[in-house]
């Protein structure tokens, strides 16, 4: 499934974050690991040695890219059934990695391109792993490598870790745990958290609380109808510290708390893998009763809302640029100096800033140093003077390209500005 997107939607089927990530695989490689880019900053260290080193193969960016990323979504599953076997057998954890493999909000989470997200919860279940086998030097491993990949899941370990303080023995060694991978964190992402402590929330594009009731749906109907009966079920302590806290972390409103929603959906779907074993178990082993057809009534509905979901994201998430305009753009960095800047939209600036090696700048993002009030004088005025010295604040030399026609960037654009194709400007205005 994951690889059919290429079939159906050509060579880069992924969401707004991909050109962001193929950014990082276009610099030239001059230090290990080379320097940040929007998307690959200080505190994603560990990604961007993971990307350097794959370079050493001498493929493309995109088979790169894309190939490491598929990898992750596949080992998520093959992880979870690793972790689950010893306390829900080989029937349980099948079902619980099925399901994932072939969740809608895994596939939306996979289409929106989480390269960042997919690495680090692959390295959250290796952790899961360790925690329960208590390979130690390992799991020590597994504290430096999620501080040093993601934040927000590196937050959201150490609140696991927390909990399994209070409902798991060896405190001391999970104390160890916590301040390791806190030290590390704060080493690396002092700056964002202290934003985020004294501003406003941060939001994170992905799926809002309504899209993710509907989706989990089908999980919640298999939980109700198991109810009480759950808690006769085992599972591995890292994971109920799992399931307390990415379910606990998105009602609560915390920062980031949309992305985290790629956790919740793993939490909820783990429950309900349990919880369908355990109705097979009865159904296998007890005659046909009142509960017997309620349970496979309930299977049945759920399965079919989850499959109906699953069609759903796969049809309804398609590239938001055609293979055609990224052909264009890739054109485009061709007539335009590396060291030069270019201006876009938002919605386009992801594209240029992959498959070119300008400076890119668009409205809000990036470069831009520009306020919202500003910009929406920009595309009041009817004089091309303020049009001239708003492009003045940009460093030069200067480009404007979009394929979505001038006017909705800069306004009608000024005779100064050299139209060197029909999607591309170049600023030779006296500034």
């Amino acid at each position: 499934t994951h690889l059919r997107v290429f079939r159906m939607y050509g060579p880069h089927p992924f969401g707004y974050d991909t050109g962001f990530y193929r950014r990082y695989l276009l610099e030239p490689f001059i230090s290990f690991p080379n320097a940040p880019v929007p998307g690959l900053g200080d505190d994603a260290l560990v990604p961007r040695m993971l990307l350097d080193v794959l370079r050493f193969v001498h493929l493309s960016p995109d088979v790169i890219l894309y190939g490491s990323y598929v990898a992750f979504f596949v080992a998520i599953p093959l992880l979870v059934y690793v972790l689950l076997v010893p306390t829900l057998g080989k029937r349980g954890a099948f079902i619980a990695a099925l399901l994932i493999a072939l969740s809608p909000i895994q596939y939306e989470a996979y289409w929106y391109m989480f390269w960042k997200n997919a690495w680090a919860l692959c390295l959250l279940l290796g952790a899961f792993i360790a925690i329960e086998r208590r390979w130690l030097l390992p799991l020590i491993a597994f504290d430096a490598l999620i501080a040093l990949s993601h934040k927000t899941t590196a937050i959201i370990y150490i609140l696991i870790l927390f909990i399994v303080l209070f409902i798991q023995g060896r405190r001391l060694e999970t104390l160890m745990h916590i301040g390791i991978t806190g030290v590390v964190l704060s080493l690396v992402a002092f700056s964002s958290i202290h934003s985020v402590a004294s501003g406003a929330r941060p939001v994170a594009l992905f799926i809002d609380w309504q899209q993710f009731l509907w989706l989990v749906l089908p999980s919640l109907l298999i939980l109700a109808a198991v109810n009480l009966k759950l808690r006769e079920i085992t599972l591995p302590r890292s994971v109920i510290a799992f399931c307390i806290v990415t379910l606990t972390y998105p009602l609560l409103i915390l920062p980031f708390y949309e992305r985290v929603f790629l956790f919740s959906d793993i939490a909820l779907l783990i429950l309900a893998a349990a919880a369908i074993n355990h109705m097979l178990e009865y159904m296998q082993n007890r005659e046909f009763s009142l509960r017997t057809w309620l349970y496979m009534g309930v299977l049945c509905i759920s399965l079919g809302l989850f499959a109906g979901n699953f069609l759903t994201e796969i049809r309804s998430n398609v590239p938001l640029l055609p293979p055609e305009s990224i052909e264009h753009i890739e054109e485009i960095g061709t007539l335009v100096p590396p060291d030069s800047t270019i201006l876009t939209s938002s919605n386009e600036a992801p594209w240029f800033e992959g498959w070119t090696l300008s400076h890119i700048t668009a409205p809000g993002m990036l470069r831009d140093t520009h306020s919202l009030p500003e910009w929406q004088a920009l595309w009041a005025a009817t004089s091309s003077e303020l049009q001239i010295q708003f492009l003045a604040d940009f460093d030069h030399p200067l480009y404007i390209s979009t394929l979505d026609g001038f006017e909705y960037l800069i306004g009608t654009p000024s005779s100064c500005l050299t139209a060197l194709t029909p999607y591309l400007l170049r600023d030779d205005c006296e500034h």
